[in-house]
């Protein structure tokens, strides 16, 4: 019994540190209901608006309008992460989501809804995502000791990833619970409502420093101020630009899933479509949490540096075998494949940049961050649905090319002396 006792404080210390700060956990707690209903929403609005409109071009559109907010809103989102209570900032990101994600409910339940107003509705959740995401991830890092930031980010990682488990896990149980969709978009409203409850508990007093002026000038000068710092920085605008490579090249499958289902994988329409894309989800975010997980107990920054090299290869090699996948058990373990590595990637790449990054311009960094990455997924998301509309392209062709140009691009990153570095030795000391 000691022994185990031992073991499983072992492990604790190791994988689970950062729940000794009951304020992270609030903020861990938050991010968890907040990103497994965004998930839950991406699988539900995309498998609806299919059925509804039979085109891959307006489910592309659907979840460009949800992530091209990034664009613009992420930069501004960055400033006030700096400039105002990160609290604050948080609590009106979910309130704003809560009221969304009620009318697009309602109007889905009451059969009224239309693909412009689906569209519409998805572009107000992207922007208040947008807003949510710099606040929490600045606010995370003054939660915990500056040693225990890695444990702390993988474990926010671990909520990010693993909601694409969560979320469309539990539309499978609305949809066996109920026999139809139209629950699951109570359910991410009332998921968001929890996260909002779990915001407002927060104490932690967080910002970063802004200087004076009026508003025009002080937006443009703190952007330029990210962009500056990112740019300037040699192992950070590389990192940086070769997550940017994964973002768009390997994970921005969202619109081609639910054609991949439809076409390939025979799920029938309606509430079959939603049931076979939760399904790839479900494999995709469970195995992203478990390597999430795993991260958070690698303390060798060697090793955290190879680790980045190989899940970025693996990146690639996974939507490849999805695409020759002939039925939905292989299909779903090819997901499982894309999770693992695709979700590692990410976890340990914003862990390294959160590492690096100075809390005087956190926000203002993660904000362009987020702006590249979420931009480019957004972009790539309705040019892939566009391209799988096409008759001489289909969603396996262009999953495939995909995944085989992103292995080409972590070959001649090695071109690049930061990250043939940061392979090696992982992140510098200072």
């Amino acid at each position: 019994m000691i022994g185990l006792a031992s073991l499983g404080q072992s492990l604790k210390s190791r994988y689970f540190s950062s729940f000794e700060y009951p304020e992270y956990r609030k903020l861990w707690l938050a991010t968890l209901c907040s990103q497994s209903a965004a998930w839950a929403l991406i699988v539900a609005r995309a498998a609806f608006i299919l059925d509804l409109t039979g085109s891959s071009t307006w489910t592309g559109a659907v979840i460009f309008a949800a992530m091209i907010p990034s664009v613009l809103v992420s930069p501004l989102a960055g400033y006030l992460a700096d400039r105002f209570d990160r609290r604050t900032v948080l609590a009106c990101a979910y309130a704003v989501n809560v009221v969304d994600n009620l009318i697009l409910a309602i109007l889905v339940a009451t059969g009224v809804a239309q693909p412009w107003q689906v569209l519409v509705l998805s572009a107000v959740t992207g922007s208040a995502r947008s807003t949510q995401m710099p606040a929490a991830q600045a606010l995370l890092a003054n939660m915990v000791s500056r040693e225990g930031i890695l444990n702390a980010v993988s474990l926010y990682q671990a909520t990010v990833q693993g909601s694409r488990f969560s979320g469309p896990f539990l539309i499978l149980v609305v949809i066996w619970a109920t026999g139809h969709q139209n629950w699951v978009f109570f359910l991410c409203a009332a998921m968001y409502v929890l996260g909002l409850f779990a915001v407002l508990s927060i104490r932690t007093v967080s910002r970063g420093v802004v200087q004076a002026g009026r508003f025009g000038e002080i937006f443009l000068s703190n952007l330029m101020a990210g962009l500056s710092y990112m740019y300037h920085h040699p192992l950070i605008v590389s990192l940086i630009l070769l997550v940017v490579a994964h973002c768009g090249m390997t994970m921005s499958f969202e619109s081609l899933f639910p054609v991949l289902v439809l076409d390939k994988l025979d799920a029938g329409d309606g509430a079959g479509i939603m049931a076979g894309f939760s399904n790839l989800m479900v494999g995709y975010g469970l195995a992203a949490l478990v390597t999430a997980l795993s991260l958070a107990g690698v303390r060798s920054q060697a090793a955290r540096g190879r680790l980045l090299l190989w899940l970025g290869i693996f990146s690639g090699i996974a939507p490849v075998v999805l695409a020759m996948a002939p039925n939905m058990p292989l299909a779903i373990a090819a997901a499982a494949g894309m999770g693992a590595s695709q979700g590692g990637f990410m976890t340990l790449s914003h862990a390294m940049i959160q590492t690096i990054a100075p809390d005087a311009i956190r926000g203002r960094l993660l904000g362009v961050y987020n702006w590249h990455t979420n931009g480019f997924m957004a972009s790539f998301n309705l040019v892939n649905g566009v391209l799988a509309g096409l008759g001489a392209l289909n969603a396996p062709i262009i999953l495939a090319a995909s995944g085989i140009g992103f292995v080409v691009v972590v070959i001649l990153s090695f071109a690049r002396v930061p990250l043939r570095q940061l392979y090696a030795r992982g992140v510098p000391a200072t």
